[in-house]
């Protein structure tokens, strides 16, 4: 039981208003990577869902920041839940 609570699950298989921490980029590209880094987002950081939507953007709140980023994108970040 508890290894489930701790499973990697994609950032955008979450509810709004989760908090989570960022562990693995997933499949993306070295680029897009830097990208995130660029804006504050980085691996083993708190990150809370603001805004979750299939055909926009997906919005995380970062320190005292909101960023948004492709769902594509969110699809590939791995995170573990936050209880």
């Amino acid at each position: 039981m508890e290894s489930s609570r701790n499973a990697l699950v994609s950032l955008t298989s979450l509810p709004v208003g989760a908090t989570c921490k960022l562990v693995k980029w997933g499949d993306l590209e070295p680029a897009d990577i830097r990208k995130l880094t660029d804006v504050g987002i980085i691996l083993g950081m708190p990150l809370e869902i603001s805004s979750l939507s299939v055909s926009g953007p997906v919005v995380i709140a970062v320190n005292d920041a909101h960023v948004a980023i492709s769902f594509k994108t969110a699809e590939q970040l791995l995170v573990l839940v936050r209880k």
